[in-house]
């Protein structure tokens, strides 16, 4: 059915959504073992898969669909951008918005279909779930917090080495974007800013060591 809600004054944002016993009907096995294939990238490999496919995609917002507008509705986010059949424009615009912190969000609610409708679906980390229950609320340094979390879930599951100075200072960078474009203010921009110096100078005492 389309799905038409009013998310500000003067605007409305149309969904192409399907009733939920219809979009539960979806999981079937050919859908479960596209989702566990997703699944097994990792979180941190399928955030920068969908970087790059929203990056490589049109403007979704320039087309209408609003990052925020998505993920107002926490239920029907899990729709558009977790199921199965997710709409591909919900997911660009949340990641062209929020960049990687906007790909883990859409990595969050794939987990979150997973867990909730394929047998034997992996939970997300808990600091996944908190990033996709908290969003709107966090400040940059929770924000960070919880990527860096998700990084130590990572790590442990496929054994990796632990993060070092360029990686927090990645996290950090990541964080404060993701406010900026959110929250809009002159101060959050201005920390965005900051923390893009400081890995760009990272980088290049890394290239000249």
């Amino acid at each position: 059915m389309i799905r038409t809600r009013k998310w500000a004054e003067g605007e409305r944002v149309v969904f192409g959504l399907r009733s939920r016993a219809t979009a539960s009907e979806a999981a079937t096995a050919v859908t479960a073992r596209a989702g566990r294939r997703r699944g097994s990238l990792g979180i941190r490999d399928r955030a920068t898969t969908l970087l790059g496919e929203a990056l490589a995609s049109d403007d979704a917002e320039a087309v209408g669909v609003r990052a925020d507008a998505v993920l107002a509705d926490t239920e029907a986010a899990l729709i558009v951008l977790g199921a199965p059949g997710a709409w591909p424009a919900a997911r660009h615009a949340v990641v062209q918005r929020y960049g990687r912190v906007g790909a883990l969000l859409v990595v969050g609610y794939e987990g979150r279909w997973r867990a909730r409708s394929v047998h034997g679906g992996r939970p997300n980390p808990p600091e996944l779930e908190e990033l996709l229950d908290r969003f709107a609320q966090l400040e940059a340094d929770e924000l960070a917090r919880l990527l860096a979390g998700i990084d130590r879930a990572e790590a442990a599951r496929f054994e990796a080495a632990g993060p070092g100075e360029e990686p927090c200072a990645r996290r950090w960078m990541h964080a404060t974007y993701a406010v900026a474009a959110r929250d809009g203010t002159y101060a959050a921009h201005r920390a965005y800013m900051t923390a893009f110096d400081g890995v760009v100078r990272l980088a290049a005492r890394r290239l000249a060591s």
